[in-house]
């Protein structure tokens, strides 16, 4: 594992976790972790590697929200 993937890999990590605070209770975190991970996929070799953190909250928000409007799902309250 190079210096720049693992750099790229606490990227995703932390990007996760702050969407995942947004979203939760709105959306299931195994999706909001999967909607990162598929973004970081489309934004490689896309981008500056120097971007990818800015970029990939942007887009995977964006991925996020449209997800809610399409199909909002409902997440069972705890008793």
């Amino acid at each position: 594992m190079t210096v720049r993937s693992h750099r790229a890999d606490d990227i995703v990590d932390e990007v996760g976790v702050w969407l995942a605070g947004e979203f939760a209770g709105r959306l299931p975190a195994t999706e909001i972790d999967r909607v990162v991970r598929l973004t970081r996929l489309d934004l490689e070799g896309s981008i500056a590697p120097e971007e990818l953190g800015e970029m990939l909250h942007r887009l995977g928000r964006a991925r996020l929200q449209r997800l809610l409007q399409v199909t909002p799902v409902r997440i069972p309250q705890a008793r």
